[in-house]
């Protein structure tokens, strides 16, 4: 079985997921819609995505596998 470790840096995940802030004054105006607070909204979010740091995804398939490690 084939094993490959792909290492993804934080700051590139953060890169990749930046495209969503496009989204942030539609995420803005539902939070003000549904009654929660927006800041503490994102600071929840951000809490998820550094809490995501040290973390190991295994994508397996027949005879091969690939690990990535959000460092």
């Amino acid at each position: 079985m084939r094993r490959y470790t792909v290492g993804v840096p934080f700051v590139l995940l953060v890169f990749l997921l930046s495209p969503l802030a496009i989204l942030a004054p539609v995420a803005f105006v539902a939070c003000m819609v549904v009654g929660v607070d927006p800041i503490e909204a994102f600071r929840l979010l951000w809490r998820v995505l550094t809490a995501l740091r040290g973390t190991d995804v295994e994508v397996s398939k027949r005879n091969r596998s690939v690990l990535v490690h959000i460092s």
